[in-house]
C-alpha cells in the first residue's frame, strides 16, 4: 500500500454555447481528456425540439443543477464554459467553489445575430436550430450575468481565437481587466475562429511533454521569488546544454576557436551599421 494517497483528479464540467450543436461542442475536447482518465460532464442546457423552452432561469438552473452534483461527488471540479456557456461559468464560479475556470471565448460583449446565423454551413441548414424564443433567452443571459466575471476570485484561464468572427477577442480583453482574481490569464489562439473547439484548430495547437511537465511545475510556484529561481533554473540549464553543444562541434571539428572569433566580429561589424 502506498503510504501517499494520490489525490483524486478534477471533474470537469463543461457548459456549451448557443447553437444548434448543444454539448456536441466539447465532444472533441472530451474525448481528449477523458483519454487522460477525466470525468467530463456534458449535458445540454436547452431542448431544440421544444422552442418554447426558452426561460433563461430554467437554462442557468439546470446548469446549476450539474455544477452542484459535480461537487457533491468530488469538490475539486474545474468549470469550462464555451461561448454563453462562458458567462454562465462566470456567474456559478462567483456563486460556488470550483478549483478553476477556464472560458473559451466567452461572449460578455453582445452578438450580432446576422454574424451567429452567417457561419452556418449550408450542409448545417437542415438541423434543427434555436427558436427566435431562444435566442432571446440567450440575449438575456448574456445581459444578466456578464458582470459576474467581476466577482472571480478562483484561478481562471481565458481562450480567445484572434480571428474570431463572432466575438471580438476585445471582448475577453475588456472582460480580463475585470477579473479581481490574483492567478489569471488570457491566451489568444493565433488565427482560430470561434468554433475553435471543434474545428480542428485546438489540435493543432498542443504542448509537448515537457511543456506539459513544465505548467504542472508553475502551478507550484506562489511567489515572485519563486518564479525567479524557476527561471534561473531553466536558464543554467539551457546555458549548459549550449555549452556541451559547442563543446562537441569543437571536438569533431565542425568549429573552430577561429569560427567562434569570427562570429564576434561579424557581430561587431552588424551592430556598428
Amino acid at each position: 500500500m502506498s503510504l501517499f494517497n494520490r489525490r483524486k483528479k478534477p471533474i470537469i464540467v463543461t457548459i456549451h454555447g448557443f447553437g444548434r450543436n448543444l454539448s456536441h461542442e466539447f465532444d472533441p475536447l472530451a474525448c481528449y481528456l477523458k483519454a487522460k482518465k477525466y470525468e467530463v460532464i456534458q449535458f445540454d442546457m436547452y431542448d431544440l425540439n421544444n422552442p418554447n423552452d426558452a426561460n433563461y432561469k430554467d437554462w442557468v438552473q439546470r446548469c446549476e443543477a450539474k455544477l452542484s452534483l459535480a461537487i457533491k461527488e468530488n469538490p475539486n471540479v474545474i468549470l469550462i464554459g464555451f461561448s454563453m456557456g462562458g458567462v454562465i461559468a462566470s456567474y456559478l464560479a462567483s456563486i460556488y467553489k470550483v478549483q478553476s475556470l477556464i472560458l473559451c471565448a466567452p461572449a460578455f460583449e453582445y452578438l450580432d445575430i446576422k454574424k451567429v446565423t452567417g457561419l452556418f454551413k449550408k450542409s448545417d441548414k437542415e438541423k434543427k436550430g434555436p427558436s427566435s424564443k431562444q435566442y432571446q433567452t440567450f440575449t438575456k443571459i448574456v445581459s444578466q450575468y456578464k458582470e459576474s466575471i467581476s466577482q472571480i476570485e478562483c484561478p481562471i484561464l481565458m481562450l480567445h481565437g484572434t480571428s474570431d468572427e463572432v466575438i471580438s477577442p476585445s471582448s475577453s480583453t475588456h472582460a480580463y481587466k475585470k477579473i479581481p482574481a490574483q492567478k489569471k490569464r488570457l491566451i489568444y489562439i493565433e488565427d482560430a475562429k470561434h468554433r475553435m473547439l471543434y474545428d480542428g484548430r485546438m489540435e493543432q495547437t498542443v504542448f509537448n511533454p515537457a511543456q506539459m511537465k513544465i505548467l504542472q511545475m508553475m502551478s507550484y510556484i506562489k511567489t515572485p521569488q519563486e518564479l525567479d529561481n524557476l527561471e534561473n533554473v531553466l536558464s543554467q540549464y539551457f546555458a549548459k546544454k549550449v555549452d556541451e553543444g559547442i563543446d562537441e562541434l569543437c571536438d569533431n571539428g565542425s568549429i573552430t576557436l577561429d569560427t567562434i572569433e569570427s562570429w564576434g566580429n561579424e557581430h561587431l561589424r552588424t551592430s556598428g551599421k
